[in-house]
């Protein structure tokens, strides 16, 4: 055998072995007491087939070692998926993020948008912002993520900002559109400011400030200018460091809004811990029944 066959056979000795030790360290955090059960029916001890493959002996459903969790909703191998979440766990943008897991952008943009979903999926919050009102679950069907279209449908959702001493929590508000912002800002002096398509109020009852992100349906021009600016444009420290980040997203839309409102909820109340451990779990943790299409 010559040095560069040599040297090839030793290079996918290691690939191997890094994918061997990934599929096992995501494997305990989906089975942490080494007890498959099924994902349908939920009986324990399923059989192993030729294939690798596991079957249930209750309902006789066919699945593997990741079937029904959010890391199955792509492509991406073991590796793939630890390598890319490590980057987004430093706060790697999507470039960055394809390049360390070694993928093309388009497939890390798509592996991201599921490791988004999985991280509001942990929230108590998520069977409310993944119902009908975001149109959120309409991102993912039968196992696979859609390529569904970003034109949004129905009455556009309001977010508000609640701050708890140190903490914050972003809060759909769900008896709320944007005619109602549009409404208070001309006939209650609600001031608004605007960050292209996203709007962020002043105070509103409890609430730092009331944030949306809006489409071509909601018409901009109407917005009254009023005296100072909303508290939470000065006033808000979760709001401040959220700004900055938003302004990174081109072409951000109303359905992907609350995605990146609770991963910046997360990263904001989480200042200075890994979130490494806290993204795995997130994408090994099982989808939600209510949330299948």
């Amino acid at each position: 055998m010559d040095q560069g066959t040599m040297i090839e056979t030793e290079a996918q000795g290691g690939v191997m072995a890094a994918e061997a030790a990934a599929r096992a360290a995501l494997l305990w955090r989906c089975w942490p007491d080494g007890k498959k059960s099924c994902p349908r029916c939920h009986a324990q001890s399923p059989y192993i087939l030729a294939e690798g493959r596991l079957r249930c002996g209750t309902c006789r459903y066919t699945f593997h070692d990741f079937t029904g969790r959010w890391l199955n909703l792509s492509g991406l191998s073991p590796a793939q998926w630890l390598e890319l979440a490590r980057a987004f766990a430093l706060d790697a943008n999507t470039r960055e993020a394809a390049a360390a897991a070694n993928i093309s952008y388009n497939t890390a943009f798509k592996a991201l948008t599921v490791l988004r979903l999985a991280i509001l999926a942990q929230g108590t919050d998520a069977r409310q912002l993944l119902g009908p009102q975001t149109g959120l679950s309409g991102l993912f069907s039968s196992g696979k993520l859609c390529p569904s279209p970003e034109a949004a449908t129905g009455e556009i959702p309001v977010y508000g900002i609640l701050s708890q001493g140190q903490r914050v929590f972003v809060d759909m508000v769900p008896e709320l559109t944007a005619e109602s912002l549009l409404h208070f800002n001309h006939n209650f002096h609600l001031r608004v400011a605007r960050l292209g398509h996203i709007l962020i109020t002043d105070r509103y009852k409890t609430y730092d400030g009331l944030v949306l992100c809006g489409d071509d349906r909601l018409p901009y021009h109407y917005l009254l200018r009023h005296q100072g600016q909303p508290f939470a444009e000065s006033g808000s420290p979760f709001w401040l460091y959220a700004r900055e980040r938003l302004r990174q997203f081109k072409g951000l839309s109303a359905r992907r809004f609350p995605l990146y409102l609770k991963e910046l909820e997360l990263r904001f109340n989480r200042q200075g811990e890994d979130l490494l451990p806290m993204f795995l779990d997130a994408l090994c943790a099982p989808i939600p029944t209510s949330a299948i299409v």
